[in-house]
């Protein structure tokens, strides 16, 4: 009877605590008591509103712990103030409490009138609210000196123009005040989940990021486990700032500049585990792909256009449509039999089916359990299922690869038992085959030997005509220049004769006087015999150096004199042989030459062959007959150069065509009918030239025009 009266006194008192708009706290859980009921607010700032006796019964009725999104009067205007009127018995004043401060904002805590607590700046020196976000575990304390009634009154302002993000598992709560005893703070503290959730995500994705960025690393043709390592890393980074965030940083521009951080990387990592799909699929990128990078790009406007809504679920939805276009390509690979796409539409499924799950818990449709453990479980299965499925993807296909390989290994060594027993058959066929090529090339050497030599002969006795075929000329030259001299030596002779008999018949009549003359005539006759026998000397010694074989000896010779009478003798052979020929010449020669220490014979045949060559040209363009007015002319020139001495011999033939210039040189080239040349005069001169006498020979020629052989001599 004694317990129900006291029930009675009781219902009494908490009914009348009631009307008069007091929240009565009988007890406090374990893990706390959240103040969620009793609030009233009201928008405007006066410090009267702190006190314990100021009357609120006008105030309106308000949840603080509610998203600060949903409460207008916070954006509506600079400051509002909140107010909870409680009553505590006296056993509350013998424990010492505590308040887990949760707010989106800045904030005054008063107790009774008496300021216990402030976090942010509700008006800075320049009038403007900066925002503090207190970390997890931040507590006032709550000094309760006395039982019955008391009042909690908090001065707060937002500060606007801040991208506010919000994450269905930590939603942005304008005020929470959670009462606890100090003594139970940190078991309270251990019971949060969400460190060890996210060390176990972070710890995860680490693994998983090392993984893949080795196997690309060790087969960079495999983009996917590339485009899965960046997929990773951005989600590795994006929990790690998460974890930080919460514990680390108060202030709410800086813990929301992080936040969005987070969600651009949580877009970024999607869109990269995107491409690692569309990469181990096959599949080329699509409408759906620009859809969605339109989506990201949207998203991202929409996180810092919309200040006070917090608009977050662009990125929250992108993740779905992701994992949906991912399954799309997963099920089209399935039905095509694409092996392992299986595992990776279950991992996109359950990633679908665990955040519709978390989302319910989150908007409170279906209990998350203590401690939100089952809200817990369900956000981190979403995370993980989508790459531990492609994990398992790809570590069966090195499986599979692995398999392949063992079996290709095994068919390589069957290969490669027969290739060894055909090598074997090879190498005794081989060895016989080498012994029958060793003996036909021992034969076709010896041929080939015996052909060189039969060719080296070949070439002597070709080289032997060509200088035969000279001396002919040179022969026919001399034999026409020595008539000259012969025939003076044969006149002065007889008239010689003739003046003896002469002389004796003066003698023997006794006439001095015309005997006296006829002997001095008769000396210059004898004169002029010696002067042309001497010239017809030279002819035949110069015709003796001309025709012996060079000794390659060096001395020291007159270039105009020696290009003097090869012209000579090569124009007087060609009157010789060639019937009507006709031609003009002239020297060009520069006085006062210095001598020039060369083998006399081998430049006499240089110079001969092309006096001839020169002649020869002129004579065939006169035969063409084109040119009525046509003069065939050869000029032989000399002068001293900077290299040394310069001799050109010049016709105005029929000139060398571009064609055949660089080839004129070449042994065995000719242009002249079959029969009338062997194609080793110019090679021969320009081997005596630039082999025997360090010089050049060129040649410069317009076709139709004529040609000019160019011979440098070097002085030493």
């Amino acid at each position: 009877m004694r317990y129900f009266t006291l029930f009675l006194l009781f219902c009494s008192f908490s009914s009348f605590a009631q009307k008069q708009g007091f929240f009565p706290i009988d007890s406090i859980p374990a893990n706390g008591l959240v103040l969620n009921q009793g609030w009233k607010l009201q928008v405007g700032d006066d410090p009267e509103w702190a006190q314990s006796a100021y009357d609120d019964t006008q105030w309106a009725a308000i949840d603080p712990t509610q998203d600060f999104k949903n409460i207008p009067e916070l954006w509506e205007s600079r400051t509002v103030w909140f107010r909870l009127k409680f009553r505590v018995d006296s056993s509350f004043t013998q424990k010492t409490l505590a308040c887990l401060v949760a707010q989106t904002g800045a904030s005054e805590v008063f107790l009774n009138g008496k300021m216990i607590g402030s976090f942010g700046k509700i008006a800075d020196q320049n009038g403007k609210v900066l925002a503090y976000t207190p970390r997890n575990g931040t507590s006032i304390g709550l000094p309760l000196h006395q039982s019955g009634a008391q009042v909690l009154a908090v001065r707060f302002a937002v500060q606007k123009k801040l991208p506010y993000i919000v994450f269905a598992d930590r939603p942005n709560v304008a005020l929470s005040l959670h009462l606890i005893e100090a003594k139970n703070l940190g078991r309270y503290l251990l019971n949060d989940l969400t460190p060890y959730f996210e060390f176990g995500r972070l710890g995860l994705y680490l693994i998983l990021a090392v993984i893949h960025f080795a196997l690309f690393r060790f087969n960079k043709k495999e983009k996917a486990n590339l485009y899965f390592f960046l997929y990773t890393l951005a989600f590795l980074f994006s929990i790690f700032l998460i974890s930080i965030v919460y514990r680390h940083f108060d202030l709410a521009a800086t813990r929301m500049l992080l936040l969005s951080m987070v969600s651009i990387l949580n877009g970024l990592g999607l869109f990269f585990f995107l491409q690692a799909a569309y990469q181990i699929f096959g599949t080329t990128k699509g409408y759906t792909f620009w859809f969605l990078s339109l989506f990201f790009g949207v998203s991202l406007i929409l996180l810092y256009s919309n200040y006070h809504h917090g608009f977050n679920i662009g990125f929250n939805l992108l993740s779905i449509l992701i994992s949906f276009e991912t399954g799309r390509i997963a099920w089209l690979s399935t039905r095509k039999k694409q092996r392992g796409a299986g595992i990776i539409l279950a991992g996109s499924i359950g990633f679908v089916v665990f955040f519709c799950l978390f989302y319910l818990f989150a908007w409170g449709s279906i209990d998350p359990g203590p401690n939100w453990i089952w809200g817990h479980i369900a956000i981190n299965l979403g995370f993980i299922s989508i790459p531990v499925s492609v994990s398992i993807y790809l570590a069966l296909e090195s499986s599979f690869a692995s398999q392949s390989l063992a079996e290709k290994l095994k068919e390589v060594e069957l290969l490669s038992q027969r290739t060894l027993a055909q090598e074997l058959e090879k190498q005794a066929l081989l060895a016989t085959q080498n012994e029958t090529l060793e003996r036909q090339v021992a034969e076709r050497t010896t041929e080939l030997q015996q052909s060189l030599e039969t060719l080296r002969s070949t070439q002597t006795q070709l080289i032997q005509r060509e200088k035969m075929a000279s001396l002919g000329e040179l022969t026919a030259g001399i034999a026409h220049e020595i008539q000259n001299p012969l025939n003076f030596v044969n006149n002065f002779a007889e008239v010689s004769s003739e003046m003896i008999d002469e002389l004796q018949t003066e003698i023997n009549q006794g006439n001095t006087e015309e005997v006296q003359s006829i002997a001095t005539d008769l000396k210059q006759n004898l004169d002029k015999i010696n002067h042309h026998g001497k010239r017809a000397s030279s002819i035949v010694k110069n015709m003796l150096e001309h025709s012996r074989t060079s000794s390659g000896q060096k001395t020291a010779t007159d270039l105009n004199t020696l290009v003097d009478e090869c012209l000579r003798l090569s124009f007087h052979g060609l009157r010789a042989q060639v019937k009507g020929f006709q031609a003009d010449y002239a020297l060009e020669l520069a006085e006062q030459l210095p001598l020039v220490t060369l083998v006399s014979q081998d430049i006499g045949r240089v110079l001969l062959n092309l006096f001839n060559n020169a002649f020869y040209a002129v004579d065939q363009q006169q035969k063409r007959g084109g040119d009525k007015d046509y003069q065939p002319k050869v000029i032989a020139s000399s002068h001293l150069s900077d290299q040394g001495i310069e001799i050109r011999i010049s016709d105005n033939g029929s000139g060398i065509p571009i064609a055949l210039q660089d080839k004129i040189f070449q042994p065995f080239f000719t242009t002249k009918p079959s029969g009338e040349g062997t194609g080793l005069g110019l090679s021969l001169s320009y081997d005596i030239i630039t082999k025997g006498h360090q010089g050049n020979l060129r040649v410069e020629s317009v076709e139709g025009r004529g040609t000019t052989f160019i011979i440098e001599l070097p002085l030493k």
